[in-house]
């Protein structure tokens, strides 16, 4: 009995000390919260940009859709549940299994500002080591982060208005150095490759978005030389607190994802509320309501003081191809073709008559017409191998040093105009006079200045033109494009490009000899042809299509046509600011009476974000004239 007692005391006096321990924490834990009650934190806007809430209704939700991002079962759309479920995670006692990170770990962005807003004691709340996101972070070095646009790329529905990512630059960074920098970049993991069930189901959000950290050299990799695309990079003004700010809450988004949302919820937007958690400053994801365009993000940042005073361009692989083959006279491109298809010895040995110098251009041309038939894509073969290793072995042997390409640097984006726009105008047909209010949010199309913009190419999205007759006095839609693309990509025997075009959307049947609403109908058109470029008054693009047409509406005889033919027009740049596109289509159909086109539109660019245009067109048995005012926003 007494053995009992005994060791019912010991137990006791054992038990008293941790017992004491969790009231002592528990009332801490209670100290904590009611003091952030006080302090209103979880209504306050750090904490609803590192919980990424936006209001709904009368009250918040996240737009993350991960479930382990929360530590509350209310978290998502309650600030203050999630706070404190947050503050009493940080109590817990190191997880057992060695895999698993403590919440101080898992969210080190919230740990980092609580303990700064609350004043953390470690004596009651200790702070647990995080190795992993430690060696993370130190693996990094950012010392400055910079924001990179990668061109728009019109063979990918995802990249058709470019794309960004961040770059952390370590302090050794140079032109060189960068490659090996790490980027951050939020994308879409995709299930399918089919282009238009891609863009349908990026529309509606079917894809989860996550962000992922990459070495700066597989970025390049993939942009430059995979997809052709020029690289813009500019230096964002941050300070060190704020990198590590952002460092630590880039690691909290691996817990999570996001529902990827083509127009809204897409990459860019993404990183601004992550620079948003960062810099307290910064407040412009909400700006962008009904869509999110890449550059505009960039334009957005590139407006505050200090940024982009560093911008550094990175052509693309055949950006710089293109550059050093132009310093090769005819016959000479004439034997770098010849060579990047077949490096024999007769076609090296029909150089010897040239100086080295001249041999050394032709053989860099060789090699780089040699790496781009080769592909990205794979290993190169056997036979690739070898020819380049003949290449290499005779470039060596001039002893000339490396020639680097003199390529010329475009205009970057930001000196080109807005991608919004809306018009007015007035016109002219054979019935009657008519006045036009026209809406595009975005982006871009022939007529308009190629300024900041891919040269002759056009993508246009919801383009709305609504007209107002005065004979009838009745408004209507003259023309409603859901997408609109078109590629001219002048002909080049090493590229071998082609040009292509497709279109949807509501249009008027005007050569059924009606106008109005009751002459609309439902299109879908795509073509392919050629292009060619010449400079014969300062740049001419010639381009001749095939294409096929389908459209419905009552206003056909059997509620829908199908037929074919073609357009063939010219893309004339007649001084810096005026522009003329012409272009005659013809396309025959079984059931209606084949569409005959003459159009002729000239477009003068007064200012970054103003245009006048005339149009001219005739269209079998119509004709009208129209004058325009175009504002970009």
């Amino acid at each position: 009995m007494r053995a009992s007692c005994r060791r019912f005391i010991l137990a006791a006096a054992l038990l008293l000390p941790a017992r004491a321990g969790l009231a002592l924490e528990a009332s801490y834990r209670d100290t904590l919260v009611d003091r952030s009650r006080e302090l209103k934190l979880s209504g306050g806007r750090k904490w609803r940009r590192l919980l990424h809430y936006r209001a709904s209704g009368r009250g918040w939700r996240s737009e993350a859709d991960g479930a382990r991002f929360f530590l509350s079962p209310a978290g998502r759309s309650d600030p203050q549940a999630e706070l404190e479920a947050t503050l009493s995670a940080f109590f817990e006692p190191p997880p057992t299994d060695a895999k698993a990170q403590h919440p101080q770990c898992r969210f080190p962005a919230r740990y980092a500002w609580l303990k700064d807003r609350l004043g953390f004691d470690p004596a009651r709340l200790p702070e647990h080591p995080c190795p992993e996101f430690t060696a993370w972070r130190n693996a990094i070095g950012a010392k400055a982060v910079s924001l990179v646009f990668a061109d728009a790329f019109l063979g990918n529905p995802s990249s058709m208005y470019g794309h960004t990512f961040l770059r952390f630059e370590r302090q050794s960074s140079g032109a060189d150095d960068a490659l090996l920098d790490y980027t951050l970049n939020f994308e879409a993991t995709p299930d399918t490759r089919n282009a238009l069930l891609y863009t349908l189901r990026g529309v509606y959000g079917a894809f989860r978005g996550e962000y992922s950290l990459t070495p700066f050299y597989m970025k390049t990799q993939e942009y430059s030389n995979l997809d052709c695309r020029d690289l813009w990079d500019y230096r964002l003004n941050l300070t060190q607190e704020q990198i590590d700010f952002l460092l630590r809450h880039a690691w909290e988004m691996g817990s999570t994802y996001f529902n990827y949302y083509f127009f809204t919820k897409n990459c860019s937007y993404q990183l601004l509320t992550l620079l948003e958690a960062a810099d307290d400053a910064l407040d412009v994801s909400a700006r962008f309501l009904f869509s999110v365009i890449p550059a505009d993000t960039v334009r957005v940042l590139l407006a505050r003081p200090g940024q982009g005073e560093m911008v550094r361009y990175r052509p693309s692989f055949v950006t710089e191809m293109k550059a050093r083959r132009a310093r090769l006279s005819k016959g000479e491109r004439a034997s770098a073709f010849r060579l990047g298809r077949k490096a024999d010895a007769a076609g090296l040995g029909a150089l010897q008559s040239l100086p080295s110098r001249r041999q050394a251009l032709v053989l860099d041309s060789a090699h780089d017409y040699l790496r781009y038939r080769s592909g990205f894509y794979t290993e190169p073969g056997s036979k690739t191998l070898q020819a380049e290793h003949s290449l290499l072995v005779a470039r060596g042997r001039l002893g000339e040093p490396p020639l680097p390409a003199d390529i010329p640097r475009p205009e970057p984006l930001e000196s080109g105009h807005d991608t919004a726009r809306t018009g007015l105008g007035f016109g002219i047909n054979r019935k009657s006079s008519f006045e036009e209010l026209s809406w595009r949010p975005a982006l871009h199309d022939l007529p308009a200045s190629d300024t900041g913009y891919i040269p002759d190419s056009q993508l246009e999205m919801l383009d709305t033109r609504l007209r107002f007759d005065n004979k009838t006095r009745q408004p209507y839609i003259e023309r409603l494009d859901l997408v609109n693309i078109v590629s001219l990509a002048p002909w080049d025997s090493w590229l071998r490009q082609p040009s292509w075009k497709v279109s949807t959307g509501v249009d008027q049947a005007k050569e059924l000899g009606c106008n109005g609403a009751s002459c609309m109908y439902y299109g879908l058109r795509a073509g392919a042809g050629v292009s060619a470029l010449t400079r014969l008054i300062r740049r001419e693009l010639y381009f001749a299509m095939a294409e096929a047409d389908f459209g419905a509406s009552p206003a056909f005889g059997q509620g829908w046509r199908g037929g074919g033919g073609g357009t063939a027009g010219l893309l004339l740049d007649i001084t810096r600011h005026w522009k003329a596109l012409c272009e005659a289509t013809y396309i025959a159909y079984s059931q209606s009476p084949a569409q005959q086109r003459l159009r002729l539109e000239n477009s003068w660019r007064l200012s970054r974000d103003t245009e006048l245009r005339l149009i001219l067109d005739r269209r079998v048995p119509d004709q009208e004239a129209g004058f325009y005012f175009n504002l970009y926003f």
